[in-house]
């Protein structure tokens, strides 16, 4: 008997829990706060637009709680066939205790009949981040994300994406960012 209640107190920590952002709510500033702190200026679309974005029912801006405990922010646009993962981040008293990898997964399993792509920056030996990008990939590898060994190119500069799937549909992956951006991102895919 004390082996089940273990395991079913295991299985409940491992469970993490989205809520939305919804404006003026307490998760509303707390991933607010951590997508400014988390990622750089010119990674960030504008709040402002992301709030905009998120009346979508297609486009997810959530907190992740494990439990009670706020551990991280996702940002998603949900297609036919593509999950485009904008923006993942943990808090950063946080990392390291595998929370983005459980985060991955649990998009994943949420998912399961869609590709789900990300872009990351691509591993430039000049770049002075190097080693975090090299982290970064491994990180996303040792998930089971592979390379696709496609560039997605804005005017910010290129992200090479990644794919938790064996197979990647550029198509379908651009017409989900056509469709999250109604059209006023302006980027090209290539090799």
């Amino acid at each position: 008997m004390r082996e089940v209640n273990y395991n079913l107190e295991k299985r409940r920590i491992l469970i993490l829990d989205e809520q939305p952002a919804r404006w003026g709510s307490k998760n509303y500033y707390k991933v607010k706060d951590l997508y400014y702190s988390a990622f750089p200026e010119w990674e960030r679309f504008s709040w402002f637009s992301m709030v905009l974005m998120s009346f979508r029912k297609k486009l997810q801006l959530n907190a992740v709680y494990d439990g009670k405990v706020f551990c991280g922010m996702v940002c998603y646009y949900i297609s036919d066939n593509t999950v485009y993962l904008a923006y993942l981040a943990v808090e950063s008293e946080l990392r390291g205790n595998g929370y983005g990898s459980r985060i991955l997964h649990m998009l994943e399993e949420k998912y399961p009949d869609q590709q789900i792509v990300l872009d990351i920056e691509p591993l430039d030996p000049d770049a002075e981040n190097y080693h975090q990008r090299v982290s970064r990939l491994r990180f996303y590898q040792k998930n089971g994300w592979r390379r696709t060994h496609q560039m997605l190119v804005d005017a910010d500069g290129e992200f090479e994406a990644l794919v938790d799937q064996n197979h990647f549909d550029k198509k379908d992956f651009a017409k989900t960012l056509k469709q999250m951006s109604l059209g006023f991102y302006r980027f090209r895919i290539e090799k």
